[in-house]
């Protein structure tokens, strides 16, 4: 993608964040007051979009976001977002400074990369280099995987433990679920069901 096609895709993405219906709107802040409760101290949430989420966090929390004008709107509005760049910094999250974050925040990013499993390991890897106590990981269920074209790896509780990350790199899980609907099959006939696993620190 060249650098004018993808100018274009970036102000397309930031126009169908900001125009979403109404009613799609209001139900959003009850999925973002649920990640909200997952989430420790200030966080760093990673693929923040226009920053609905970010902007529930507490104070000293950061976004980091791939498109540029997202970002661009963001900082409009007074949030500390950043540009990043994955293929330059590899998800090392060098421009960090570490013990000054508590919780990693990523929700809806993983199921768009064909490596999500390589890309959680250097995420908890870096996360734990860095002093973070807490990564928080939201993906969607089946039909919301299926719902969308650019989505390439579906991932569930079976995809994480076949990767061998129910452990790794100092991080365990100690929370899993769904969200609204608390069960598994209702990610086969409700879209916008989500799968949300939580990693804590080992004590």
């Amino acid at each position: 993608m060249n650098e004018a096609t993808q100018s274009t895709f970036d102000k397309s993405y930031l126009n169908y964040q900001q125009n979403r219906p109404w009613i799609r709107k209001i139900v959003r802040k009850i999925y973002f007051w649920q990640a909200q409760t997952l989430s420790l101290g200030k966080t760093i949430d990673f693929g923040c979009g226009i920053g609905e989420q970010l902007s529930r966090f507490p104070e000293g929390s950061i976004g980091l976001e791939i498109n540029k004008e997202t970002v661009k709107y963001c900082q409009s509005k007074g949030l500390n977002v950043l540009l990043y760049d994955s293929k330059v910094d590899d998800y090392a999250l060098h421009n960090l400074i570490p013990n000054t974050h508590e919780t990693f925040f990523i929700s809806h990013v993983l199921e768009h990369l064909e490596d999500a499993d390589v890309v959680l390991k250097k995420i908890l890897t870096s996360c734990a280099r860095i002093g973070i106590q807490r990564v928080v990981i939201i993906v969607p269920c089946e039909l919301g995987f299926k719902h969308d074209k650019t989505h390439h790896t579906f991932i569930d509780y079976d995809f994480i433990k076949s990767k061998g990350l129910l452990s790794f790199a100092g991080f365990e899980i100690t929370k899993k679920g769904y969200f609204p609907l608390n069960f598994k099959s209702a990610g086969k006939f409700f879209t916008y069901n989500e799968f949300y696993v939580v990693f804590d620190k080992k004590q």
